[in-house]
């Protein structure tokens, strides 16, 4: 089931980001962002900041099954006019669990829905360049490389391509 994130959801999506980071990210980012995203308390912590001021109002979609939150969307207007698009995917991770189930496909769905309403026709999203998941899952889903940069997270350089939907309402469509 895909819902809304509420307030109360911060810890268990903390938790699963965690998880998240630390099946995905070994070898692909340094060790001292590695540390500092698959801490839980920290996740737990930034979620509960992230789920209080939303930058767009049903901005977090959480996948959950029995209960669980095997992962979530997180949508707003770009940060960044490098993005190239309106809208921006600032998030989308699904534990390894969940994936290859068509989880990351209603996640996205659900959130350019989001976007749709806020008036976004088109997204995008960062993705690490050493991330090839990612980054065949946005060209999977029609998304397009536009450009490339090098990301700070804090001290840390990491080399990333922004990935674009040009039509939101494409992604919305749900295979017949």
């Amino acid at each position: 089931m895909i819902r809304p994130a509420s307030t109360a959801d911060a810890p268990a999506i903390g938790d699963m980001h965690a998880q998240s980071w630390t099946e995905t990210y070994p070898g692909l980012v340094p060790e001292v962002l590695l540390a500092e995203m698959t801490d839980p308390a920290g996740r737990r912590a930034a979620w509960a900041r992230n789920l209080a001021a939303p930058l767009l109002p049903g901005s977090t979609l959480v996948a959950e099954e029995a209960g669980a939150i095997l992962g979530f969307i997180s949508v707003c207007a770009a940060r960044d006019p490098a993005l190239g698009a309106g809208g921006e995917v600032s998030g989308l991770y699904l534990l390894r669990r969940a994936q290859g189930r068509g989880l990351g496909r209603a996640l996205l769905a659900a959130g350019a829905e989001v976007l749709l309403r806020a008036g976004h026709a088109d997204a995008g999203a960062w993705a690490l360049d050493k991330n090839l998941r990612a980054r065949a899952f946005y060209a999977a889903t029609g998304a397009i490389p536009r450009t490339s940069q090098i990301g700070w997270h804090g001290d840390v350089a990491i080399a990333e391509t922004a990935w674009v939907w040009a039509d939101l309402h494409g992604v919305t469509r749900r295979p017949g």
